[in-house]
Parts: C-alpha cells; structure tokens; sequence
C-alpha cells in the first residue's frame, strides 16, 4: 500500500476527475508503466535528494544501499556512481536545476554493474503546486553508450571532409540553416586569429572578429537570409590577427535539397580594405530554436497480455503523430501502424512472439515521425507478472537510435571492406614497428608460416622468427636488407626463400615501405610476401612444358576461363575454382553461367555485350559483380579474345576476370568527392574560371556564364582561341591591351594574376571587376590549371573616383592659397628695400640740384641706394635659393628606368580616367645628368597636361611618350589628341593658365628645370588634333673625352 500510495502522488494528475477506485487503478497502471520502463525513473523531493526509483540502485549499479546515501560530503549520493570526470558538471546542473526550478537534461558516465563506466543521459522535470511552487522533481535516466560511441564514428569521417576547401585562396565559411556556425576553413582561422571558442557561437564571432560599427548590420543581414532563403552580400569590417580591422566583401549563398530545402548556409569573405570607403550592411543575429520538452524524452506504451494496446504516452503523440486508436487494429490487436511497411511484419511477429512465450521483446526498426519520414528506432519491452508468474501487462519504451544506426553501418561496412580485402588477397601482409618487432600479420601470413601474431614474442621477436622460417643461405641477405632499410628509411625489397607451415621453402618476393607522419618520422613499416615459388619455376621451364604453363595461370591472380566456338565452357583456371567455385553439372555455355553467377542487375548487359561478341567473333569487356564462393557479388572486369586458326576460323574462346572490387569504390568515391566540388564552386558568391596551362577556359562557374551572357561553348569556331575571343568581346577596348599583356606575363612566368578592368555584361553595361587568377601545380611544380576568381567592384572604384577628383580640388586649392601666401611673403621682403632705394634717390637728386650741389651729401646717399638695391637682390637670391637644386645633387643615369617608374605612378590615374599610355623608349640610350626628382616633375606634368588635355572627349584618349636619341642630346616628346596648341606665345609665362582651376606655374616650371639642366622645353601643335610638348637634355660627356 505504501508503494500505491506513493503512485497516487506521483501519477495523480492522470486520476484527476475520477472516482478514488479509479483513481487507483489508474495509478497503479501508471506506476506499472514507470516499474517496467527499461530505464531508471526517478523521484526527488524540491532539495534534490532522491525519494523514489523504479529500479534497485544496487540492480544497476551494483552498490549496495547505503554507499548511495546522501553524506555531508556526498551530499546527493552521486559521488561513487558518476564518473570522477563528470561529477563536478552533474553537480552544477542539479544544484542550477533546484536553484532556478529549470528543466534538469545532462549527459555523464555512470558505474554499471556489468559493463562499467557507460554514458547516461539524465532529465528531469519540476512539479508544482497549485501556487507554482516546485515540490518535486520526475525525471528518468537513460543508457546512451552505443549513441556516444557512434558520434565518435561519425566526427572521425568528419574530419576528413574539412580539407577539401583549405586551398580556396579566400576565407570560407559555412551555417545551418538556423544560422548556426558548421564550419570556419584553415585561410579564416588565421587571417583572424580568433580561438575555437570564440567560433562556436555567431554572436560570440560577431563580437570577436567584427567591427563594433558593422555588428548589427551583419547580423541583421544573416537574419534576413536565414528568414527569407536569398542569398546576401555586404561589406563590413573584420579584425585580421594583428588587430587591425579590414575592410571584406562578405557574400552567402543557399544549397538546397532536391524539394527545395535548405540545408545548408556557404559564404565567402574577400579582403577589399582600400575599396570601400562608405556602404551599407546588415546585421545579422542568430535565431535560436527553444526545444519543447514537456514529458519523458522516450516513447513509452503498454498492452494487454494478448498484446491489445492500453496506452501511449504524449511523447509518442507528439512525435508520431499516432494515437492509441491508430496503432490499434480493428481486431484488438497492435497495428504498429508507424513502423515501415518493410519492417512491419517482422516486428508484429516478433511482438506476438514474445506475448506468446512471455519472453522479453527487443526490435529494431524504422518508425514514423512527423512530416511523413522515417528514423531508425529500438523498441524494448518487458512483462509485469502477478505472483503466479502470469502476465498482466505488457510495457515498452521506443528510443531514437537513428543517427546510431547510420554511424555504426557506415563502420561495419568500411571495416567488412577492409577486413575482407586484408583477409582475401593472396598475399601476406606484414606490420613492423620502426624498431623492426611485429605488430601485425594477416590470416594469409598466419596460415602460410603456420604462426600467429603472439608467436613471435616466443621465437625471441623478428630475428628469432627469421632465423626459424627464412632458409640458412638466405638469412644473413634479409637481415642486411632488412636493417638497412630500418636504418635509412628507404623501401625494402627482396627475394628469398621461406619456409611453409608444412615445412617446405619456397621462394617469396617481400616488399615493404614506411609510413611516416606530418613530421616525417617513420611511425609503422608495412610489407607484403609474395609467394613467387611458382613463379620462378614456371619461368625456368616455360618454353618446354604445358604442364609448367598451366600451373603459371593459376598462380597468377587472375581467373581463366575457356569456351569453344559455340560458347560451351571448356575449362577453367584452378584460381577460378577457388574464388567461385566448380559450376554445377547443368552450367555448360556462357549464358547459362552468367545467369548462374552475375548480379540481376547486371545481367542483361552482360548477356547482350557477351552474346553480340560471340555472334559476331569480336572481343568483348564486361564489368560486373559475380558472386563467389562466400555469397558476395565482387565486382570484376571480364575480358573475351577468340583464337583463330590460320584461315580465321575461331577454335577457343579465352576469357580472363580480375577483381575490380576496391577500383570501383575507389571510382565511386571520386564521383562524390567531385560532385561536392563542384557544388562548392556552383555556391560561392563569385564568379570563377578555370583555365589549361596555355590559358584558355575550360569551365566557368554559373555566375559567370549569366554575367556574360553566354556559354563557353558559343566560343568555338569562331577563329579565335577561347581566351581571345572572351577578351576582345568582353574586356573594354581601352583596358584589353593591358589585359592581354599582363595575361602573357602570368602564363610565360606562372607569376599570380591580378588587374582590375572593365568588363561588358550581357546587357552591354560595362562594370569594373577584379580579377585573380593562381596557377595550380602537379607535385613536381608543373602548371596543370589555372584557377580564376573575378569579384564585380563597380561600386567600389566608382566611390574611388569621386573621392579622387574631390581630393585633387582640395590639393589645387591648398596650392593656390600656399602661392598666395608665399607671393605676399616675397612682395612685403623685396619691398622694404625697394622703398628705401626710391626715398635715397630722391634725396640725392635734392642734394645734386641745391646750389651749389651737395656732392659730398649726394655721394652718401649713393652708398646708401648700393646697399639697399644688394639688400633686395639678396632677397631675390634667397628665394631662388629655396626652388633650384644644387648642381652636386645630380646623377648620371639614363632615362628608360625613370620612365618606367614615371609610368608606375601614372597607371592608376589613367586607368582611372580611361586613358591609354603608350610608352617608346629607343635602346642603348646614353646617360645624361639630372636631378631626378626634378625630372620627374617635369615628367609627370607635362603627362598630366596631356591627360587633363583630353578630358572632354568621351572614347580615343591615348597619351604617347617617346625618348630617343637626337645628335648630341636624348629627346622626349609628350604627343596627346586634345584641341592642340593655344597662345604659344604666352603658355610658359608665370601665372598664365586656360584652365579653369589651374594657377599658370607648372610650365613656367618645367620650362626652368629643363634650362637649368642646359636643355629646352617647347610646344608644336600635332596632326591628327593634339599637342606636342618636346624637351632636350645634352647627353653627358665620356670620360675619353
């Protein structure tokens, strides 16, 4: 009575409303349930310490009684179930529990009577009272170790999968489709530096790499693409390693399943800092799904002793969607409508099985959940008997065990695959340490040597075994060998004779090489024996006995089989009959035996490749899966020739078979890996090209085409190459030259590629791109692809050029106000002398006019006129001080590299403003004496007069600058296509100017600098329309001279 009146308490609120009876009753069934539940269920009280558990402690664990009761240092019993690892986290979790009445779900090791420390999963509920006071806590315990072990299973595949991306020359990313971080590549890990828990979490990603600035706009904009399923681009700063922030170009983009589904968030960052000056983003912020957890975390239910359903529990609603009345049959019995139609039959059978015998029910299958898919799910069930042993009640629980069951097939079927490849190759496999003692041999050694692994521990390691298995004379020549290569890290190889189980030596042919790990260092050395016993005889009398001959083919891996001309089989190779088996006496032609051996699947394409073959007399390949001895279905490839006699008449058909098994998996598997790829590469928010080694494209990315406007293919036939006919069509014609020449460096020099340029959309807009291109390179360095990234910067370089042009007018401005404040400074200096000369002349021409003259007077106040007209000459003197360079400060150099570096600093602003240099520079130019910065000067405005010349034209603006020798002196000429020559008369007078903002000094200037350096300055006007500026510089005189 004590225990029903507990359940009362426990279950009440299911008897609420009835009749106490049935209140009763209803309890008891209850507490049935919770009794025959295979996990442990649990009450406590609101401290924490445990009232009530379906099972005895000491039946789980093992314990008796009172080691599990609550001490002042053990203060809930815990402390010698839970792992010493784990219990500090139990602990934090309850106490967080009653502390804030919160849900308790934690996941620990638990001591096990029989099997030791397992992994658990614990969780628990509050019950309150009508005011909402916690008064008790439900809570169950459940065995999760094979799930733990799984998801170990499942991270080691994962592992791999992350190098896949690590080469992409851009920072990559990834989210799930709640906006989840997945996956950060190696490029991002180290351009930011942030730690693996700075990683975890968006919000703490967006806090550790982001700027404070653009936080919100990010999040908000990851937000809306999670919410709306488009893709999103922004740009927003990130803070690199070192701390500095950078500006990035931040772009996602969805994969989706075949209905559609999101499954997955790819995004790339691009560094673009120096780009952007000024845009917009969005903020982005994680969204978080809260799981509802109201009930038992397991499907619990319950039936009759005949296996009639009697209850589900909310949880099994909930997540099957199924009530009692759905899984019941029209005839009282289990429907198990919510498991698979495949699986249905076998788990009514077994259930009624177990109702019928009274034996416990444990079954795998798939059931279904909400939304119409299936998960792999373990259903366990025990009876409650009455003291007689009857059956009263039937109660079972379903656990979710799908991510389980995918984990542990995937292990069973790599480890199937290689235990049997180990197993069945006929040769011996061998592993050594890198000190040389054995650590692994496979059954086909085993067998061999009539030894097994533990057996050499007694022969005294590898040198007693080689001094009892390898034949005297051969001994000393395998321990040089082998300790050689043990010693050197080099392969080992060798033949040798070996002694058989049964006591006969024969040769073998033994192989083996190191593995070594990231370091270098040799971890293993694994080898191989191949019987070659056979072999070397064969050969030895292969040219005079069939008999040799016949025992070469079945030692050779191979299987042999022959057919006569109508397709009866004849014979075949003793391999043959090993792997497959001898056919059975009604097997007598080809088509019977395939039908006897090949897979169904595969049948109807062998028949009609091997059958034509036959008909017509041509050779024939077949790749298929044959089923051998053991009942698996292989794969292998076939292959048919006929033997003709002298008249051509075929007399045997020969068909050899080898095992392709691990090639085809091997194939497979590369078929997926480059789907993924290629996936990868469909997905990234840029376009992308890839090119051959001479680089012309051979595949462009979806986003390129649709840039474009056109398929590759469209291309061809064109009389172009590919890589010329994407040029000419689509770069702009101002910028395609350059293009084409800096093209023609890369791939002459596998030099890395990068230019910005104008690019024609499809809808003949042309818009700034940038573009890089690396060369991808076999192991022995040589260019096998080239792969091209191009990011759409119009924006960026249109923000560019508007700061430009308002920073050149700020500079024009501050010159202008520099040479007014400086022609001020000159005026009031020479001034003060000037004024001083015209009161002293007036002076001395009153004194030389008085009568009679004041010569004396008059001559002083000459002196004084003398000295303050050398007073304002010294003035004048220290002025042109301040502009002209001293003589020693020149070099003596020629002019092609300063033009070069004249044409460096000019680039961008010709590009910028769409105009085309063409620089001429005649060889064997003999040196001249300059002042570098100088002439530089002079260089760059007469180019930039040019430049500012051609404004006004909107297509055609070409710069020519041409250096050459001219009797004795080096000739530049500047030659633009702007309106020509106006007022040459007055265009190198100070302070004279036709443009609008300009101030009239950079001629005057250059015109100074050339004459100081003993040259001229001029202007012709140029046909077609243009100007011609020409400067001379004399050529610096030889030392012979």
């Amino acid at each position: 009575m004590e225990t029903v009146g507990f359940a009362m308490v426990f279950l009440g609120p299911l008897a609420k409303g009835k009749s106490p009876g049935r209140a009763q009753t209803k309890a008891e069934q209850a507490l049935r349930i919770v009794e025959s539940m295979p996990a442990l269920a649990w009450f406590a009280d609101v401290g924490g310490r445990f009232l009530y558990m379906n099972r005895s402690p000491r039946v789980v664990t093992g314990l008796p009684k009172e080691d599990l009761v609550p001490t002042k240092d053990d203060e809930f019993g815990f402390r010698k179930v839970v792992h010493p690892d784990d219990l500090d986290q139990v602990l934090k979790a309850w106490r967080h529990s009653l502390r804030t009445g919160h849900e308790y779900n934690c996941e620990h090791r638990m001591w096990h009577t029989s099997r030791g420390y397992r992994w658990y999963r614990s969780f628990g509920l509050p019950t309150r009272d009508p005011d909402g006071r916690v008064v008790g806590w439900y809570g169950t315990t459940i065995d999760i170790n094979e799930l733990k072990v799984a998801e170990a299973a499942l991270r080691e595949n994962e592992r791999t999968l992350q190098q896949l991306i690590d080469a992409v020359p851009v920072l990559i990313w990834s989210l799930s489709p709640q906006g989840d971080p997945t996956y950060y590549n190696r490029q991002l890990i180290e351009y930011t530096g942030a730690s693996a828990e700075q990683m975890k979490s968006i919000d703490v990603v967006i806090e550790a790499i982001i700027h404070p600035d653009d936080a919100a706009i990010v999040a908000e904009a990851v937000q809306r693409g999670i919410a709306t399923g488009e893709g999103y681009s922004l740009k927003h700063r990130l803070r690199r390693a070192d701390g500095v922030y950078r500006w990035v170009d931040a772009r996602a983009e969805p994969m989706r399943n075949t209905q559609g589904e999101i499954v997955q968030w790819y995004g790339v960052c691009f560094d673009i800092h120096g780009q952007v000056l000024a845009e917009e983003g969005v903020r982005r912020s994680e969204r978080k799904l809260q799981q509802l957890i109201d009930a038992v975390p397991a499907l619990i239910w319950s039936t009759e002793p005949d296996g009639t359903p009697t209850y589900v529990s909310k949880r099994f609603t909930e997540v099957t969607g199924a009530t009692l009345e759905d899984i019941t049959a029209a005839d009282g019995k289990p429907s198990l409508s919510v498991v698979h139609d495949d699986d249905r039959p076998q788990a009514i059978q077994a259930f009624m099985r177990s109702t019928k015998e009274g034996i416990p029910y444990i079954q795998r299958y798939r059931q279904l959940r909400r939304g119409g898919i299936y998960r792999w799910t373990e259903t366990r069930a025990e009876a409650l008997r009455d003291e007689k042993g009857n059956v009263i009640q039937w109660y079972g629980v379903s656990v979710d065990i799908h991510d389980m069951m995918m984990a542990q097939e995937a292990v069973r079927q790599n480890e199937r695959q290689l235990q049997l490849l180990v197993d069945t190759v006929p040769t011996q496999i061998w592993c050594v340490t890198p000190e040389g003692e054995p650590s692994y041999i496979n059954k086909t050694m085993m067998d061999y040597i009539g030894m097994k692994l533990e057996d050499f521990d007694a022969e005294g390691g590898l040198r007693g075994a080689i001094e009892n298995l390898v034949h005297p004379d051969d001994r000393d020549a395998l321990h040089r060998a082998l300790g050689h290569s043990l010693r050197t890290g080099e392969t080992f190889a060798l033949r040798f004779r070996n002694r058989r189980r049964d006591g006969v030596y024969r040769w073998q042919e033994g192989r083996a090489e190191p593995l070594r790990n990231e370091s270098g260092q040799i971890t293993r050395w694994y080898g191989a024996n191949i019987d070659i016993d056979n072999l070397l005889a064969t050969e030895a009398a292969l040219r005079n006995s069939t008999q040799q001959l016949q025992q070469m083919i079945d030692a050779v891996p191979i299987n042999i089989l022959s057919y006569d001309p109508a397709g009866r089989l004849t014979s075949a190779s003793k391999r043959y009959l090993e792997n497959v088996g001898t056919p059975p006496d009604h097997i007598q032609d080809f088509e019977a035996l395939a039908r006897y051996l090949a897979h169904p699947d595969d049948l109807a394409a062998v028949l009609r490749r091997a059958l034509d073959g036959f008909a017509t007399g041509t050779p024939f390949v077949n790749r298929f899966r044959r089923r051998d001895r053991h009942g698996d279905y292989p794969w292998i490839e076939a292959r048919a020739q006929p033997l003709r006699d002298r008249s051509g008449e075929i007399v045997q058909w020969y068909m050899v078979s080898i095992d392709i098994e691990s090639e085809v998996r091997t194939q497979e598997e590369l078929r997926e890996r480059e789907r993924f790829l290629w996936q990868l590469v469909e997905t990234l928010p840029a376009m992308i090209d890839c090119a051959s080694p001479n680089g012309e494209p051979i595949y462009r990315s979806q986003r390129l085409r649709q840039f474009l406007g056109y398929d590759l293919e469209s291309l061809d036939g064109t009389g172009k190459t590919r890589l010329d006919g994407t040029l000419d069509a689509g770069v702009h014609p101002d910028d395609v030259a350059g293009v084409k020449e800096r093209y023609a460096h890369c791939l002459a020099t596998g030099e890395p590629y990068a230019r910005r340029h104008r690019l024609r959309r499809f809808d003949g807009e042309y818009r700034w791109v940038e573009t890089r291109a690396e060369a991808m390179r076999s192991a022995d360095g040589t260019i096998v692809q080239w792969n091209v990234i191009c990011l759409d910067i119009d924006g960026e370089v249109r923000a560019q050029e508007a700061l430009r042009f308002a920073q050149e007018r700020l500079a024009r401005a501050s010159q202008a106000a520099s040479l007014a404040e400086l022609s001020a400074s000159i005026a009031h200096e020479v001034n003060q002398p000037l004024a001083a000369v015209i009161a002293n002349s007036h002076a001395c021409q009153r004194w030389l006019t008085a009568d009679p003259p004041n010569i004396d007077r008059a001559h002083r106040t000459v002196e004084r006129i003398i000295r303050d007209a050398n007073s304002a000459a010294d003035v004048v003197s220290r002025i042109r001080a301040l502009f002209k360079q001293s003589v020693d400060r020149r070099i003596s150099m020629t002019l092609g590299d300063m033009i070069t570096e004249v044409r460096e600093l000019m680039a961008e602003e010709a590009l910028r403003r769409s105009v085309r240099m063409e620089f001429e520079v005649e060889g064997g130019l003999p040196p001249v004496a300059v002042d570098r910065v100088q002439l530089q000067q002079v260089l760059i405005n007469l180019i930039r007069n040019g430049m500012d010349a051609m404004d006004a034209l909107t297509s055609g603006k070409r710069l020519r600058l041409r250096v050459r020798h001219v009797a004795d002196t080096i000739q530049t000429e500047i030659n633009d296509r702007g309106r020509g020559v106006e007022h040459p008369d007055r265009m190198f007078e100070p302070f004279f100017t036709t443009k609008e903002h300009g101030m009239g000094m950079g001629l005057a200037i250059c015109r100074s600098i050339v004459e100081s350096h003993g040259g001229k300055l001029w202007a012709e006007t140029s046909e077609p329309p243009g100007a011609t500026f020409i400067f001379t510089l004399p050529i610096e005189p030889s030392d012979a001279a």
